[in-house]
Order: C-alpha cells, then sequence, then structure tokens
C-alpha cells in the first residue's frame, strides 16, 4: 500500500492511530484469538477503540490488498463494465469501498453496511481524506447482512463476511446479497479450507439461481476441487513499522491467503485456465498446475514454446493463461 487509494488509506489510517499505540499490540492479540477460534468480530459491547485501532494497524493493510485484487480481476474480465454504485457488506472502516472507488473510477455512490457503530465512526472519518465524492458521501447503515432490507447496487461485496456467520445461515445470506447486485456479486473469505467450503457452498448456490462466474473460475462447471484440498491464492503484504510492531513480527512482509467467488448477472466471460499453484520453474520449462474446469490439470510449458514460456516466467499464482496458450 504505497500509491494512489492505498497510500491515502494507510495515511489516513496511521493518522488515525496517532498518540495511541499504548495498547494495540494486546489488542491485537484479543481479536485474533477470536478470528482463529471460530469468533466474529465483537459487537460494541465488547469493540473497544483499541480493537478498531489494532485492526486499522494489524487487518486493514491485508484486507485492503486482496478486495484491490479480486476487484481488479472484475475489472479485468469485464474491461468495459462501469458501475455506478456499491453495496459493501460487513464493511469494517469502509476498507473494500475504497478498493471499489479505486478500481472503478465510474462509481458515485456508497452504501457501507456495518454492525459496529465505533467502526462506522472510525470508518466515516477516514472517508473524510479520500479524494472520492463516493466515499465522502457514503450513506452507513448500522445494522447485519442478513434479513434486514438491503439496497439494490450495480456492485455487492461482502469481504471476509460468511465467516462470522452461522452455517444455517449462509444460503439465505448469500441468495439475499444476490438479489440485491445487480451487476457483480464479489465474496471473499480467509484461502483455510473452511473459508473455501463456505465459497464453494455460496457458488453452488449463485449457479442454481442463474449466475455466470465472473472470477476466478474459467468456466460455470462444478468445482473440479480435490475433496482434500481448497482453492485459495496469496497476497504479499509489505508491512510497516507499526504493522510489525502490533504484531509483534520481525518479517517485512506477510503472505494473506485468500479464496473468492463473483457471480455475474451479466454476459459469461470466456477466459483461460487459473494457475492454483505458484509456478514451479525448472530446467528447460516450467509446470504450472490449472483450473480447467470440469477438471485440474498440471501444464507444462516448455522453453522452445517461447512466447507461452515468456508469459509462464512471469505468471503468478491466480493469473488466468491466455486462451492462445492453454
Amino acid at each position: 500500500m504505497s500509491e494512489g487509494f492505498a497510500g491515502d488509506l494507510l495515511e489516513a489510517a496511521e493518522r488515525e492511530i496517532e498518540g495511541e499505540r499504548g495498547n494495540l499490540g494486546r489488542a491485537y492479540k484479543e481479536l485474533s484469538d477470536g478470528y482463529r477460534g471460530g469468533g466474529a468480530t465483537p459487537d460494541d459491547a465488547a469493540l473497544s477503540r483499541d480493537h478498531v485501532l489494532a485492526y486499522l494497524a494489524a487487518r486493514l493493510p491485508a484486507t485492503y490488498a486482496v478486495s484491490e485484487e479480486t476487484l481488479g480481476a472484475i475489472a479485468a474480465e469485464r474491461p468495459e463494465w462501469e458501475p455506478r454504485s456499491v453495496l459493501d457488506l460487513g464493511a469494517g472502516p469502509g476498507t473494500s469501498t475504497w478498493a471499489a472507488v479505486a478500481t472503478f473510477p465510474s462509481l458515485e455512490s456508497a452504501v457501507l453496511v456495518e454492525r459496529s457503530s465505533s467502526m462506522i465512526q472510525v470508518g466515516r472519518r477516514l472517508a473524510e481524506r479520500s479524494d472520492s465524492a463516493a466515499l465522502r458521501s457514503g450513506s452507513w447503515r448500522r445494522g447485519g447482512v442478513v434479513g434486514a432490507e438491503l439496497p439494490a447496487a450495480d456492485l455487492v461485496v461482502a469481504s471476509y463476511v460468511l465467516n462470522e456467520l452461522p452455517s444455517g445461515q449462509v444460503d439465505e445470506a448469500v441468495a439475499q446479497w444476490w438479489d440485491a447486485a445487480r451487476g457483480e456479486l464479489l465474496i471473499i473469505e480467509p484461502g483455510t479450507p473452511a473459508g473455501f467450503a463456505r465459497i464453494s457452498q455460496a457458488r453452488t448456490r449463485l449457479l442454481a439461481s442463474g449466475a455466470t462466474i465472473t472470477a476466478p473460475c474459467p468456466t460455470d462447471f462444478a468445482c473440479p476441487m480435490a475433496a482434500d484440498d481448497w482453492c485459495h491464492f496469496g497476497r504479499r503484504i509489505s508491512r510497516t513499522a507499526l504493522h510489525r510492531w502490533v504484531k509483534s513480527g520481525t518479517l517485512g512482509f506477510e503472505d494473506e491467503k485468500y479464496s473468492y467467488v463473483v457471480a455475474s448477472r451479466q454476459e459469461p466471460v470466456v477466459s483461460g485456465p487459473r494457475v492454483l499453484r505458484a509456478p514451479q520453474v525448472r530446467s528447460g520449462h516450467i509446470r504450472l498446475t490449472v483450473c480447467a474446469a470440469p477438471e485440474t490439470q498440471d501444464v507444462v510449458v516448455a522453453r522452445s514454446k517461447r512466447d507461452a514460456y515468456r508469459w509462464a516466467k512471469r505468471a503468478r499464482w491466480g493469473d488466468a493463461m491466455p486462451l492462445e496458450f492453454s
């Protein structure tokens, strides 16, 4: 996070934290222990200002980066699409909306739904520092993401939300979010077996409702992932000094693993197989594991295939293989 909207958000978050570092390490540990135990973000009665600031320091950089990456996948697959409105569900301090306005300058309005009044207060202050009129004038709604009436929007984003719901509410939530989406629905979850299981369940529900899949899946076939495996991707995040301090970390980076699905009401896109693992560079060839639903495949790209090899050498985990090379 160093340029443009990302840099503005990080700077705004650091200003919010300025002078209040004292208890953030302990507050982050409390949040982290809760998440690892399968719990949700605490409600207002248990969510202190230190918890909110610890979230800004330790989690916001990763959640922004993943939102930016996944929204970028939509823009890459649908370069002509210009959404006018975004609905951010479980918005926290508005992280995904910041990424959305950076990705889609066409956005004119934003509705952000968040159950924590503390997060909303901080989110509003962060938004005041943005150059985006849609973000500054965003409508914040305090409440849950299931059951209550949701406004329709061209783009609907639910980032790290399904994992906080009881398993019995997943289908209901996905159905309601899909009803609200006029164009694209993006759902992001942690890149764990449990996170992918919920993404897979959501994908099945969405396909049954008539959706097409924009990303990351190359087709609308049933997912070919084996029962003992899970589809996830990774994004490397640079850590600031504050980020390292709050997490008691020594490395200058961390790797955020995530799973996601984008469901669409638009015409199906045609894309190549998706790279499922980090490419393995060998002597004279590069080996790729790709999703080419209805199955996964191991693809060997020989150095003699110069154009394909040049692409494979630059390919990253999560990239779509150009159709001419697949």
